[in-house]
């Protein structure tokens, strides 16, 4: 039995509509596990084609969403809400309009955002609510590691170059080091060694001395989902040990 791909809509606590796409696998089972993934700024949920490919491959369904004021995320109540883009090549454009994004389009949300996509996720026909992975890059990784203690059925985390904490609050840092603590489920933090937005220094910190979290630091400089091809292997098989 094929199953066509289900469009998201799902309202946030302020007001934006969050649009994404369910895709179940082609191959046949009575209920399949599900990943939801949470993009990086300022991409969209097409940043993870080739994980999405890969995991559909497992069996796993997939719910890649835009993020708030993000590709299709973009309609608020009051009307569009939509990120800053960098205004220039360099780090301190970025950085300028990385903030403002997170300022005028409530990054601060987001891991309430994942938990609503989460939750919509979960009662889909052919779900499996008892087997939900989280996967995030940067800002989406620090949202769905603050968001993982309210996942029912949670079975693994995964981020890559998880970085931006301070959006979600001056000590959004060591609350995550305090979830990654008290979660009992496997987490896996990836980042380049000289990520420029301290992915490197999170995952480290984050998994310190704790036997059911991980830190996997590959060479280069490249951020979240442009690591991907470095942790493939090793990010598919914590996903299909804990997922099927």
């Amino acid at each position: 039995m094929h199953l066509a791909p289900l469009d998201m809509s799902v309202r946030s606590s302020d007001g934006i509509t969050l649009k994404g796409v369910l895709t179940y696998p082609s191959t046949s089972a009575q209920s399949f596990p599900l990943a939801i993934l949470a993009h990086q700024y300022p991409g969209t949920r097409d940043t993870f084609a080739p994980l999405i490919a890969d995991l559909l491959g497992l069996g796993i369904a997939t719910l890649a969403f835009d993020q708030r004021g993000h590709g299709a995320s973009i309609v608020g109540a009051s009307g569009p809400v939509v990120i800053e883009t960098p205004e220039g090549f360099t780090a301190d454009a970025f950085g300028r309009a990385f903030m403002a994004s997170a300022s005028q389009v409530g990054f601060h949300h987001m891991d309430n955002d994942i938990l609503r996509v989460a939750s919509w996720g979960a009662v889909q026909n052919f779900i499996d609510p008892s087997r939900l992975l989280l996967v995030g890059g940067s800002v989406g990784g620090s949202g769905v590691l603050l968001a993982a203690p309210n996942i029912a059925g949670l079975r693994a985390v995964i981020t890559v170059g998880a970085a931006g904490a301070p959006v979600f609050g001056a000590d959004a840092s060591s609350r995550i080091r305090t979830v990654v603590e008290q979660l009992t489920v496997p987490v896996y933090l990836a980042s380049s060694r000289d990520d420029p937005f301290a992915g490197a220094a999170n995952a480290t910190e984050w998994s310190r001395g704790l036997k059911h979290a991980s830190a996997k630091i590959v060479p280069g400089t490249t951020h979240a989902m442009a690591i991907y091809p470095d942790v493939r292997n090793e990010l598919l098989d914590i996903a299909r040990r804990a997922l099927t």
